[in-house]
C-alpha cells in the first residue's frame, strides 16, 4: 500500500505545475463568460431568435439562449469540455504506462515489490484525482463568476446545478481517461495511445451530441456514446434532474468496464526492456 500512495504522490508532484496552471486557465475562461454574459441584452437574443424560425433545431440541441444559464452552456459546457479532453488524454498518454516504457523505467518500478495489478491501480487512482483537481479549480472560478455576475443574481443562483454538472463530469471525463488507459495497456505507446483515444472521443462526441440530426430509426445510437449521458443543458439549463442518478451509473459503469479490461490485459501484457 505504502508504495501504491508513494506512485500517487509522486505523479500528483510531478504534474501539480500542469494541474494547477491548466484548471486556473480555464477557471479563468469560464469567469470570463460568467462576466461577459452581463454585457449582453439577452432579450435582444430572443427578439432575433424569433425572426429566425430556421435555426429552431439548433436551438432544440443548445436550448434556449435566453438566459445566462443557457449562454454559459453553450459556450463553456457544450464544447469547451473537448480541451479537457485533449489534455486529460495527454496527461494519461505521456506519464502513465506509454512515458515509462519509452523511457525504459517501467521495468524497474515493476522489478520492486508491488504487483501489476496495484502499480496500475496507482496509476488510476492518480488519474481520477489529478480529474477532481483540475475540474474544481474550474468550477470554483466558474462559481465565483457567477455569484459576482448580476445576471445570474438576478436570474437565481442555482448552485445545485452547478454542483451536479461537477459530478458527472468527473464521472465522464473519467471514461475518457480511462478509454486512454486500455489503449495504453494495449500499445504501450504514447502515440498511438493518444491517436486512438482521442478518435474513441471524437466519435463519441459526434453521436452523443449530434444524435437528433440523424434519421429517426438511427438515433437509437446516441445510447452508445458516454457523451449522451453528459447532458448539461438539461441539468444546468433546465435544472431537470431527473436522469441525473441514470446518467451517473452508465458512466460508473463504463469506468469500471475499462479499468478491468485494462487490469486484464496489463497483467498478461510483455512489457519491453
Amino acid at each position: 500500500m505504502s508504495k501504491v500512495i508513494s506512485i500517487i504522490s509522486d505523479h500528483l508532484n510531478e504534474k501539480r505545475l500542469s494541474m494547477i496552471g491548466f484548471g486556473i486557465l480555464m477557471g479563468i475562461f469560464g469567469y470570463a463568460i460568467t462576466l461577459i454574459v452581463d454585457v449582453i441584452d439577452l432579450s435582444q437574443i430572443e427578439e432575433l431568435l424569433s425572426t429566425l424560425p430556421e435555426l429552431q433545431e439548433l436551438l432544440d440541441l443548445f436550448g434556449d439562449l435566453t438566459s445566462p444559464y443557457a449562454l454559459l452552456n453553450v459556450e463553456v459546457f457544450a464544447f469547451f469540455w473537448i480541451f479537457l479532453g485533449f489534455f486529460f488524454v495527454y496527461v494519461t498518454s505521456s506519464s502513465v504506462l506509454p512515458g515509462e516504457v519509452e523511457d525504459k523505467t517501467i521495468d524497474l518500478i515493476l522489478s520492486k515489490p508491488i504487483s501489476r495489478s496495484s502499480y496500475l491501480m496507482s496509476k488510476v487512482a492518480f488519474l481520477y484525482i489529478f480529474i477532481i483537481i483540475v475540474q474544481a479549480i474550474i468550477f470554483g472560478l466558474i462559481g465565483l463568476g457567477m455569484s459576482t455576475s448580476q445576471s445570474f443574481i438576478d436570474f437565481g443562483l442555482y448552485w445545485d446545478r452547478l454542483l451536479a454538472v461537477y459530478i458527472v463530469n468527473i464521472a465522464h471525463s473519467g471514461t475518457i481517461v480511462m478509454t486512454a488507459l486500455l489503449f495504453a495497456t494495449i500499445t504501450l505507446s504514447s502515440k498511438r495511445t493518444m491517436a486512438a483515444a482521442l478518435a474513441v472521443m471524437f466519435v463519441m462526441f459526434f453521436l452523443g451530441t449530434f444524435w437528433g440530426f440523424f434519421p429517426e430509426e438511427y438515433q437509437v445510437i446516441k445510447y452508445i456514446s458516454t457523451w449522451f449521458y453528459l447532458n448539461t443543458q438539461a441539468l444546468f439549463v433546465q435544472g431537470v434532474f431527473d436522469n441525473l442518478l441514470r446518467d451517473i451509473l452508465v458512466l460508473i459503469a463504463v469506468n469500471v468496464s475499462l479499468i478491468v479490461s485494462s487490469l486484464l490485459i496489463f497483467r498478461r501484457r510483455d512489457i519491453p526492456v
